[in-house]
């Protein structure tokens, strides 16, 4: 049986203690990773392919070469959300950094599946679209969409749980709508 990687589709805030890093694993074998800065405002991105092997249970090793042959190796462990990079650089220096990472909240994994077909009929018909991520993701259709959602309007056959609504509400408040 294959072993599946848990991060792909999935967006991670990694804190290294001396930086802060998003990763987006777009698929097993793409990796996009965006720089942090304290305020928590985005930098710039880069998107690398990746080899990722399956060292034991939940722990990959996560490797690949950037254009000017940087080189970087992780090891990800999705148990205890830790992760370990080790950076050999063009020049041959060498550099190693622990950290955590957390899940961010993502529309594909987490929001979308909040929302039964009948939900989605039901506000399609009213040009609430909630099975599409380009819609839901604009700010001010999620903003409403959640004061629906908290008065009890929606869905139409009764309120969401508080543990929903504060997933929803937190995704719109992590500020990515990814």
């Amino acid at each position: 049986m294959a072993v599946v990687f848990p991060a792909v589709g999935n967006r991670f805030l990694v804190d290294f203690v001396k930086f802060k890093v998003e990763l987006f694993f777009g698929s097993v074998s793409s990796l996009t990773y965006t720089g942090v800065a304290p305020d928590g405002s985005r930098g710039q991105s880069s998107t690398v392919v990746i080899d990722v092997e399956s060292i034991v249970n939940q722990i990959f090793l996560v490797t690949w070469q950037e254009a000017d042959k940087t080189t970087v190796v992780h090891v990800e462990n999705y148990d205890n959300n830790t992760i370990v990079t080790n950076i050999t650089n063009p020049d041959n220096t060498f550099q190693q950094y622990h950290g955590t990472m957390k899940r961010l909240i993502s529309y594909s994994s987490d929001i979308r599946p909040l929302f039964r077909a009948s939900d989605i009929a039901c506000m399609a018909a009213k040009g609430v679209k909630l099975d599409s991520f380009a819609w839901l993701s604009d700010p001010g259709h999620a903003q409403k969409v959640y004061a629906k959602l908290q008065s009890g309007a929606m869905p139409p056959d009764g309120a969401w749980s508080q543990d929903k609504l504060s997933l929803f509400n937190d995704w719109i408040n992590d500020g990515r709508l990814s």
